[in-house]
Formats: C-alpha cells, structure tokens, sequence
C-alpha cells in the first residue's frame, strides 16, 4: 500500500536511531508463522499503536494501530532480503533529527497522512 519512513518518537525508540522503515500492507496481503510478542502502547493521537517482536531474536517485526484497522506495518530491516523497498514518503518529519538524512525528493508529512485508497 506505502513505503514510508516514519520518524515518530516511538519509531525513534523501537528503531534505536532516527527513523524506522516501514512498508504498509492489508492484513490480507500478510502471512505470519512463528511465534512473536506484543508490546501496546498510547500513540500521541491517542491511538493504541501494537508492536510485534520475535520471541527469540527480539527483532521489532511489524505493527498496527488502532485507527488503521485491516493495515499492518512491516518493519523492513528484519526481511533478509529488503532490497524491494522504495520509500515513498516520510512521516512525522516534525520530530526528525536533523542528523537523519532523507533523500531530498521524497514527500514528507509533519503527521500521519491518511492511508492511500
């Protein structure tokens, strides 16, 4: 559905650096085998935001969030093969490190636009 890179403060955290890679898809398009944990927390729009991790590796693996029902974010650093993603555009740039360098031509959102139809 998108690429993005997402420069939320949570992504920030979960990352451990200046942003976090993400390609959207609808829960339908996903597959998930193996075991994983959940850690939920409050998104700044109040939204529950749910982060999935591996259970052994503790690799952040994909999320979801309560206003975006049916719609999963994959974390791309944790495919062995991530070559295929593109971002698209760049969220919450309002809270981007001036040190996290984006690729000058990429649309940016001070927030979380709404997802693509």
């Amino acid at each position: 559905m998108r690429m993005a890179q997402c420069h939320c403060k949570g992504c920030q955290r979960a990352s451990g650096t200046g942003h976090m890679s993400l390609a959207f898809f609808k829960d339908e398009q996903i597959t998930i085998s193996g075991e994983y944990a959940e850690y939920s927390s409050t998104a700044d729009s109040g939204n529950e935001n749910i982060r999935a991790f591996c259970s052994t590796c503790g690799a952040r693996l994909f999320g979801r969030n309560s206003a975006r029902a049916g719609i999963m974010a994959v974390a791309v650093g944790c495919a062995d093969d991530n070559n295929w993603f593109s971002p698209q555009a760049v969220v919450y740039n309002k809270d981007k490190p001036d040190w996290d360098c984006m690729a000058p031509d990429l649309p940016t959102f001070d927030e979380m636009p709404p997802p693509p139809k």
